[in-house]
């Protein structure tokens, strides 16, 4: 939790990370040269305290919203909070046949987005306890949907 917001904080995905690690290498090059062509060339116009704040602010956002390491112990109870919380989401859940064909099944859309509203609180707690156990693959609800 982040502290004072009541919200779980947003965890960065493997590909987000990346794409922040790819930016500051971009930047950190940026700087280097700037650093090294100096005066006279375009380079001189470049801020460079803006380049460095850019590069803090991304090592930041990468600190504040990495996965934490998790211990054992942790793991098996989000583990077990996941599986109970993936046993009460199941409940009432539109199966895929209903999904996927909303005209056979009169009243599947409104049957969803009545179960999606009521479930809203499990549905976000169950996706950041799959982001912390499986950051490269996290879990999605659709996972849970049963065929018929």
């Amino acid at each position: 939790m982040v502290r004072g917001s009541g919200k779980t904080k947003e965890l960065l995905s493997t590909t987000e990370k990346e794409g922040l690690l790819d930016q500051k290498r971009e930047l950190q090059d940026t700087l280097k040269e700037t650093q090294q062509y100096g005066k006279g060339t375009a380079a001189e116009q470049l801020d460079q305290a803006a380049l460095q704040g850019q590069i803090n602010r991304i090592d930041t956002v990468i600190a504040e919203r990495e996965p934490p390491k998790l211990s054992g112990i942790k793991k098996d109870e989000l583990a077990k909070e996941a599986e109970r919380l993936e046993n009460e989401l199941r409940e009432g859940m539109p199966t895929r046949e209903e999904m996927r064909f909303p005209g056979r099944n009169p009243g599947a859309v409104r049957k969803h987005m009545n179960w999606d509203r009521s479930n809203a609180p499990k549905i976000e707690r169950y996706r950041y306890i799959q982001r912390l156990l499986n950051p490269e693959v996290p879990r999605s609800v659709e996972n849970l949907r049963r065929e018929k």
